[in-house]
């Protein structure tokens, strides 16, 4: 929407709007302001009219000079045109969109108070791209995957089969090798956790290169002992 309270084109106070730019996460707007050269000019942005009004990243320039501005009131001596841009992100509220209100005011000796304002507004009202979940920045945040992560240790994530969620899967039902080297110090009772989430083949070697064989007892899919006769050092190798 856009609210013109002075007719920009009929004086030597003019505002014109140089670009509205729409990306995927905000709408980019421009504007320049002429005035009589030795008249003072004020340009402010104005989010306190209501509670959807929001801007972001705005500067002014003056003589290609970019600086950037918090939105409050700034006055100065008209010498030359005075460029003022901001933009203003996505909602995040289905229905929502936010507005912003530029401002400027020539003090001319002849009407003291020239004025113009215009309400911009985003014109998308998704989420924000700086805060994709809405809520928070965490994975189990997001609306299309699993709430959690607990008992789905080492596993990997795919697009289910209707391809609207997300999903944690064994990566041995997709074909990955998953496997596990253990070094051990000297010992006749070797204590592994190797995470793999699954039950696997143990082959053992002693310091010499030799294989070893023990009393494989698995505690669950991610531990398991190996007991042996004598106490040696050496390595396991779990596939």
């Amino acid at each position: 929407m856009a609210n013109f309270i002075f007719n920009i084109e009929e004086s030597s106070f003019k505002v014109k709007q140089l670009a509205s730019v729409v990306t995927e996460c905000a709408t980019i707007f421009s504007f320049q302001l002429t005035a009589t050269v030795g008249n003072s000019v004020r340009i402010s942005l104005d989010n306190a009219v209501q509670t959807t009004l929001n801007y972001d990243n705005a500067f002014f320039t003056i003589l290609g000079v970019d600086t950037p501005w918090d939105g409050a009131d700034k006055v100065f001596t008209y010498s030359t045109p005075i460029s003022f841009s901001y933009s203003i992100s996505n909602s995040g509220t289905p229905g929502l969109f936010k507005k912003v209100k530029a401002e400027a005011w020539d003090d001319t000796t002849v009407d003291p108070f020239n004025y113009w304002n215009q309400i911009t507004e985003r014109s998308n009202d998704n989420l924000p791209c700086d805060n994709p979940t809405g809520v928070g920045a965490t994975y189990d945040e997001l609306i299309d995957t699993p709430t959690n992560k607990t008992g789905s240790a080492l596993k990997l994530v795919r697009v289910n089969a209707a391809e609207d969620a997300h999903e944690y899967v064994d990566a041995g039902l997709l074909g990955v090798d998953l496997n596990y080297t253990h070094v051990q110090a000297s010992s006749a009772s070797w204590v592994i956790a190797h995470n793999l989430g699954k039950i696997p083949s143990v082959t053992v070697q002693d310091g010499a290169g030799n294989r070893v064989h023990g009393d494989v007892a698995y505690t669950d899919l991610n531990n398991l002992t190996i007991t042996f006769n004598i106490a040696f050092a050496g390595t396991a190798y779990l596939n």
